[in-house]
């Protein structure tokens, strides 16, 4: 199966390849052209097969056993079919990069060899007698492996591409690895030995999980209710979903990992999904103390190589835990007792780029594959997920209380459209803060507490703006503004990457009246230290924690209490777990409310619920300031009282009466091209024909558009979007899917490209 292929293709096998190949291997085949890295899926048992003589041949073999099970060939063949994308295009988002390059290796006979002639061993002489001359090791060679050191032997040097031709049939590296270990040949690049992954912060957090890696957890009645129908489920190897609804702090993790625990002890494997390693260290940390050394950590900090250094322990059943990101979810594991979904609600679960598959719902096909629970866990649950519960598909388990019943934070709202200008000294302080979250960031520092600032915006300045002409700085690629950055006074556009020094004047009438508009993190920075000159702070953003090993020290000094005030975009909402924060102000929790995107009001909820969470964690209250200018809005008032019962009523009965999802089905068609007439025209022909197929009864589709995304153009490429709605989820994808392959040329076309997103989460 080629990588970037449309379908499955028939090569023909040499003799001798019925007893070496097995499904789940990497073969060397040739399309087109090149020669590149399959994987073989089966014997094509056709009533018609094609002639041999019309199909080219398999070059070589490259494992000796499985890299890609069988549970795992199925789990493809259904993404492939479900999420509408060529099955090739799926295999290469599934296998780690490591899995389909292959090295370029020179392999030399050694020079003390180079000269010597090779006399045939005596017939007498003992297998496992220890060499007496150069060539006597010879004898504990198999025949293929003689051969092949008789070709090497006779070159001096040759490439391992052109062993694997020669040698079709041979398994190459572990014949190639006993000439080495003779010390018969040597390899220009080696073999590649396992390397342990960098894990970074869970290795800072590793003494934290063994202080109470011995204490005695004593679980609340709610854990202990979900403990035991979890436990039920796994030891009779049953498969059911469980979504665990917890408020921050209630003690999810305990339930995941004395779950694990019992997975294992029925000699199953278990798999922990997260949305991003480095934010999600202390449970890293707490695996590995709780549940041995067996662990394999998966994630995109790590380079292709050692990605699949892991992949090929994990296949060769070394593995009892995984523990990685979104493409974790394709670990080759056999045996699976459990999956844990942890935030299952995260949009890092699902893919923007490639196959738009959505980890969290790949997780239960596999689950139901493999006959095991699923385990989805959240303090603010999607909605998809709790409406299942609803419906009884799936299990809601509640815990209402956070352990040791501490209390959750009391929240306060600060109404931004009634706040007058106070008679602070520092006006730009005042703008960024309120009177109520100045003097309750005065009082915590005062009392030696720690305080978190959340506000979902990078740089300094949203834009900057002539206050002359009105001219606003935009992006040459993209149809946005540029992000103004205080650090090198260098404006960034964070779609496609593009930036440029900050000009003194403006480009367009060339007065010096450039000013910043909006507020972000820098800003924020400049301002609390305003306010609070001795406070150690510390910025929490993609900006500041680029270079390696940053955000690891700020993790390892933030929980020592070296930080005073953390400032941060969303990062600082997820796995953290500090009990010296007492409190959180949110500057401005409407930013995400007005984004073009029916999930607006979910994701604002979900994010102000779980900053919120990170105050109060230890022995001290918490205590949330919210700083919005929409006090009324459900999500707002719903996340102050933690009550997600409410919104979700709330929320549900909106998506119900305008017939969004979980209600409804969609899949996002978007076109993507230099040329925006071509673009627009392209999406025009595609609803035309979708509109010949669309079923006229009110179970079809419903198609919205053509229409320019809302984002018109991004990276120099015209956007147009099609959106459609349906009850049917599989009248909907046969619709796409047929009017998909008669455009599959355009599709391919690098002029113009379709993108299918099948259960879309980026809108914009």
């Amino acid at each position: 199966m080629p990588i970037t292929g449309t379908g499955i293709l028939s090569y023909r096998a040499q003799e001798g390849f019925s007893s070496l190949l097995q499904p789940g291997m990497r073969v060397i085949v040739p399309v087109g052209k090149r020669k590149i890295t399959g994987i073989f899926i089966r014997w094509n048992d056709a009533v018609h097969p094609p002639a041999p003589e019309k199909i080219k041949e398999i070059l070589g073999v490259l494992d000796e056993a499985p890299v890609f099970p069988q549970d795992l060939i199925q789990l493809w063949q259904w993404a492939a079919k479900y999420y509408l994308v060529a099955p090739g295009e799926m295999l290469g988002a599934m296998l780690p990069g490591g899995a389909l390059r292959e090295e370029e290796v020179l392999v030399k006979v050694k020079k003390k060899h180079a000269g010597e002639k090779q006399s045939p061993p005596a017939q007498t002489e003992k297998v496992n007698a220890p060499p007496t001359s150069s060539f006597s090791c010879l004898s504990t060679l198999t025949g293929p492996e003689q051969k092949l050191w008789a070709c090497i032997r006779e070159k001096k040097r040759v490439s391992l591409r052109a062993l694997r031709r020669q040698f079709p049939t041979l398994v190459l590296p572990d014949a190639l690895q006993r000439l080495v270990d003779l010390q018969l040949v040597e390899m220009q690049k080696h073999m590649r030995k396992h390397r342990a992954p960098r894990e970074g912060l869970a290795n800072a957090y590793l003494n934290v999980a063994e202080e109470g890696e011995n204490a005695r957890v004593r679980l609340s009645s709610y854990q202990q209710n979900a403990c035991e129908k979890i436990t039920a489920v796994l030891r009779a190897g049953d498969f059911r979903v469980f979504l665990i609804n917890g408020v921050t702090g209630s003690g999810k993790t305990e339930v995941y990992l004395q779950t694990a625990q019992a997975a294992l002890e029925k000699r199953r494997r278990v798999l922990f999904l997260v949305p991003e390693i480095a934010l999600t260290h202390q449970l890293v940390a707490q695996v590995r103390a709780r549940l041995g050394q067996r662990i394999a950590v998966l994630h995109s900090a790590q380079t292709g190589a050692e990605r699949w250094d892991e992949w090929r322990r994990i296949a060769r059943g070394e593995i009892d835990v995984v523990i990685g990101v979104r493409s974790a979810v394709f670990a080759p594991m056999a045996n699976l007792g459990l999956i844990v979904v942890d935030e299952e609600h995260d949009p890092a679960y699902k893919q923007e780029e490639g196959p738009r598959y959505n980890a969290r719902d790949l997780a239960i096909v596999r689950g139901q594959m493999a006959s095991c629970p699923v385990v989805l866990g959240s303090a603010t649950p999607s909605l998809e997920s709790f409406a299942h519960c609803q419906i009884q598909r799936y299990t809601l388990l509640e815990l209402p209380e956070r352990v040791e019943a501490r209390p959750l934070p009391t929240v306060e709202i600060v109404d931004l459209r009634q706040r007058q200008r106070d008679n602070a000294e520092d006006r730009e302080t005042s703008r960024v803060f309120s009177a109520l979250l100045r003097q309750a960031l005065v009082d915590n520092y005062q009392m030696g507490k720690q305080s978190v600032l959340f506000l979902n915006r990078r740089g300094y300045a949203s834009y900057l703006q002539c206050r002359s002409c009105g001219e606003v700085l935009s992006c040459v690629q993209c149809s946005v503004s540029l992000t103004f950055h205080l650090q090198g006074r260098e404006l960034h556009c964070h779609y496609c990457g593009f930036s440029r020094q900050a000009p003194d004047c403006c480009p367009l009438c060339h007065e010096p009246e450039l000013g910043g508009g909006g507020v972000g993190t820098e800003q924020v920075e400049e301002a609390l230290l305003r306010l609070l000159p001795k406070v150690r702070v510390a910025r929490l953003d993609r900006d500041s924690v680029r270079k390696k090993g940053v955000l690891s020290k700020m993790m390892e000094s933030w929980r020592a209490h070296e930080i005073d005030v953390l400032i941060g975009t969303q990062m600082v909402t997820k796995g953290h777990d500090v009990p010296g924060v007492t409190l959180v102000g949110v500057l401005l929790a409407d930013v995400t409310l007005n984004l073009p995107d029916f999930r607006a009001a979910e994701r604002t909820f979900q994010l102000l619920t779980q900053v919120a969470g990170r105050a109060g964690r230890g022995e001290e209250p918490g205590r949330v300031i919210i700083q919005t200018y929409a006090p009324q809005h459900y999500s707002i008032r719903c996340a102050a009282q933690h009550d997600f019962r409410r919104f979700a009523t709330l929320e549900l009965r909106y998506r119900r009466n305008l017939g969004y999802p979980p209600y409804t089905r969609m899949v996002n068609v978007r076109f993507e091209g230099k040329n925006g007439e071509r673009v627009q025209k392209a999406a025009e022909q595609f609803v035309a024909r979708l509109t010949n197929r669309v079923v006229q009864n009110e179970r079809g589709p419903t198609v919205l558009g053509p229409a320019p995304a809302p984002i018109e153009r991004i990276k120099g490429r015209e956007r147009w979007q099609v959106v459609l709605k349906g009850y049917d989820r599989a009248l909907l994808h046969e619709v796409v899917r047929t009017v998909q392959e008669e455009l599959i040329g355009q599709g391919r076309s690098p002029q113009l490209r379709i993108i299918v997103d099948v259960d879309p989460y980026n809108m914009l």
